[in-house]
């Protein structure tokens, strides 16, 4: 069904309190906050990270919600739909930081579907559809919270150890049964829609002068672990020309793989991030050398043909230096395209908002990467000051982080309208 038109009050579009989000995101980055330096420390189950579950649930019920926790230790509060045979729209992030993180990545998300809930009152507003508001557990440890949803919750998992205690312990003391975590998985079609607020977490919306990125989809991101093996040898002793040396093998590699990248161009992105040499010592020829390549791209094809193309420079450049290159994967995780009446939904709030945009691919993993398996997904970015995030000097204008509550507003006010 299409829309008739913007949702409009007696003095035009609805907008959000944006004072009430600026305070809200202000007192949650200061739990887990380092004084010294500026950044927030809520890693996954650790002492901070429980103190803001505490705080945020004293939020949600002090906005009139239900509060429940499920079997993987998700925050989920429900805000009940006048049409009770609805399927929910769910809107979440994660609360949990990286170690000396910053105050928006993740918090926003959470802090504008609080703050909805507070709009929607005000404005006297009520939903078909019920809306629940989840916090995702450990979203930067893996998307633990919402692998949860589509059931992939290992034994390794359960085993994985937070600040001391297995995840298995974790759950326990929350007093959840760690043998149920698969009674958290959602079925396909249970969900309405999902949608998450982010920081971009990058240069392009800041760059283009834009305040809303309405992201087409989430990268696919392979990661590999290269060991070239060569010969261990003295460094003074061996001629060069009877050398089989991994590490000059392995810097034309790592070179090789920032010149494909930018021959395939487009969004492919590559990254060697991790480097280990074996035995490691200045007068020794390296015996072994390992490197990563963590390599991304919206479409699978192109990150094949990329894959492809360095498997065939790799086994030249070790043909060349008499070495020895082999790949382990590491990871493997698909594209997550945006569902098209999501992201058209978005789009249409948007431009009757007339806020500045353009449609992009998010590079970096989320929550909605997992949930768009089971259910439609959309996702909206919030501008980063400078592109920084994971830092103490990750910052969104509170302006532009009040825009993107707005038309989230109007998205959900859409799809209430247009979905089944």
């Amino acid at each position: 069904m299409q829309s008739r038109g913007a949702y409009r009050t007696a003095s035009g579009l609805p907008h959000v309190d944006r004072a009430r989000l600026q305070t809200a995101l202000l007192t949650l980055g200061e739990i887990g906050r380092n004084p010294e330096t500026g950044g927030v420390n809520r890693t996954a189950f650790s002492a901070a990270d429980m103190e803001a579950r505490r705080w945020f649930i004293t939020q949600l019920e002090a906005a009139g919600l239900e509060v429940r926790i499920d079997p993987i230790a998700n925050i989920i509060a429900t805000l009940p739909g006048t049409d009770p045979d609805r399927s929910p729209l769910v809107i979440g992030s994660h609360l949990d930081s990286v170690p000396e993180g910053g105050r928006f990545d993740g918090a926003l998300g959470l802090m504008i579907a609080l703050e909805l809930v507070h709009a929607f009152r005000d404005l006297n507003i009520s939903l078909a559809h019920p809306l629940e508001v989840v916090s995702f557990s450990d979203e930067e440890g893996g998307l633990l919270g919402s692998r949860g949803w589509i059931g992939t919750i290992t034994e390794a998992d359960l085993a994985r150890s937070y600040s001391g205690r297995t995840l298995r312990q974790v759950l326990q003391d929350l007093g959840l049964d760690p043998a149920r975590t698969s009674q958290a998985q959602r079925a396909p079609g249970e969900i309405a829609a999902y949608l998450e607020v982010h920081i971009e977490q990058g240069r392009v919306l800041e760059r283009e002068n834009l305040q809303i990125g309405v992201i087409e989809g989430i990268v696919a991101l392979d990661e590999y672990e290269i060991t070239v093996t060569g010969v261990a040898n003295h460094a003074g002793t061996t001629r060069m020309a009877d050398r089989q040396d991994p590490m000059a093998a392995a810097a034309r590699m790592i070179t090789l793989v920032r010149e494909e990248v930018y021959r395939l161009g487009g969004n492919l992105v590559a990254t060697v991030g991790k480097m280990e040499v074996e035995p490691g010592a200045p007068n020794i020829i390296p015996s072994v050398v390992r490197f990563t390549v963590d390599i991304r791209d919206p479409s699978r094809l192109v990150l094949e043909q990329a894959l492809r193309d360095l498997h065939d420079h790799f086994d030249s450049i070790a043909r060349e230096e008499g070495v020895q290159v082999a790949w382990r994967t590491l990871a493997q995780i698909p594209p997550a395209p945006a569902d098209p009446a999501v992201m058209q939904a978005i789009l249409d709030a948007v431009a009757w908002y007339g806020y500045p945009h353009r449609v992009m691919p998010s590079g970096a993993g989320h929550d909605a990467q997992s949930i768009a398996a089971i259910a439609p997904m959309g996702m909206i970015f919030a501008p980063s000051v400078g592109g920084l995030s994971h830092t103490p000097a990750e910052f969104t204008r509170f302006e532009d982080a009040a825009a993107s509550a707005n038309v989230l507003l109007q998205t959900l006010l859409l799809l209430d309208e247009r979905l089944p």
